[in-house]
């Protein structure tokens, strides 16, 4: 399996001044473990402090999904190894087989501005659900349940008739090794410490789940993306794709902080390979950047169905 890092392809962007870097990537790890220290302490509190440090855990399994998409890119740490190393830890702690990430969200950033051959999109064309299933996705999305993450990480990098369409033999094996070596790790961290976890880190985990929910939904869907249609298309240049995802405007030190520039969408779709921790020093043109509690009041008005299966061109969040 190949770990490479994309070309970055705007001049806007000094290459060698916004370069990955081993050092940059332990400082900003310090915050993440800072928070997960603060969670787990605080959620032996029998106060109103429970809840507290179950939002800060929250926010740290929602972080460990970031870094997951950065180290799966190889740009977080200069070096590949740690990038593979902590991708790893990363993904276990969201989840998520780190060898079906890499290969599928390469497919995401490949494809992305065809909404039928970007595999993360794919079943979002003429969805053929059944009363029961638009029910639970309307119901979902009106009450904050995280059904649709839940379903994006189960349905893209568990799913292995999935994974089977979209990657070669090679891949697969190494794929059903890591997800075998996974569960086997799984199996005997809930069987030793399956309580403490259910007390100290189920609400934190759903927490995170809702908060992913917010932030992977914005960045593409209720977009007008095309269609390929069976044609033989072109992967579009990276630059060209900002206009088939959306970015939230955040106050920057909070996006930085506790988001780790996750909102920052447009950018990375047009500089994949460039650090998250760089993302807002990038000054580039975001044309479907949007407040963050505008487009959450908009994209609540509609009903799931609505929001994540069908597209507009108008942006959300724009008067």
């Amino acid at each position: 399996m190949k770990y490479t890092r994309p070309m970055l392809f705007d001049a806007e962007v000094k290459i060698n001044e916004y370069r990955s870097s081993n050092l940059k990537g332990f400082i900003y790890l310090l915050f993440p473990c800072m928070l997960a220290f603060s969670g787990v302490y605080l959620s032996y509190q029998e106060t109103y402090l429970f809840f507290i440090g179950q939002f800060l855990l929250g926010l740290f399994f929602f972080q460990c999904f970031v870094l997951l998409h950065e180290a799966g890119h190889s740009s977080y740490f200069k070096n590949k190894l740690l990038n593979k190393l902590f991708g790893n830890v990363f993904a276990f702690l969201s989840f998520i087989p780190f060898a079906s990430w890499v290969e599928i969200h390469n497919l995401h950033h490949k494809w992305t501005g065809y909404r039928d051959k970007d595999p993360t999109t794919e079943g979002t064309v003429n969805p053929n659900f059944g009363a029961l299933t638009k029910f639970l996705v309307n119901f979902s999305w009106l009450f904050w349940i995280p059904l649709f993450t839940i379903g994006y990480r189960i349905g893209n990098y568990w799913n292995l008739s999935k994974l089977k369409r979209h990657v070669s033999k090679n891949e697969l094996s190494s794929i059903i090794i890591n997800i075998v070596i996974q569960l086997i790790i799984y199996t005997v961290v809930f069987y030793f410490f399956g309580s403490w976890i259910l007390k100290h880190l189920l609400i934190a985990y759903l927490t995170s789940l809702i908060i992913s929910d917010l932030f992977i939904l914005s960045q593409h869907s209720h977009i007008e993306i095309p269609i390929a249609n069976q044609e033989i298309v072109r992967p579009l240049r990276y630059k060209d794709q900002i206009i088939y995802t959306r970015s939230l405007n955040i106050y920057r030190m909070i996006a930085k902080v506790f988001f780790l520039n996750f909102n920052l969408h447009e950018l990375h779709h047009a500089f994949p390979g460039l650090p998250a921790y760089y993302l807002d020093k990038v000054d580039s043109n975001t044309p479907n950047k949007v407040g963050f509690f505008a487009y959450l009041k908009d994209a609540k008005k509609m009903s799931g169905m609505n929001f994540v299966f069908r597209t507009s061109q108008k942006v959300i969040g724009k008067k």
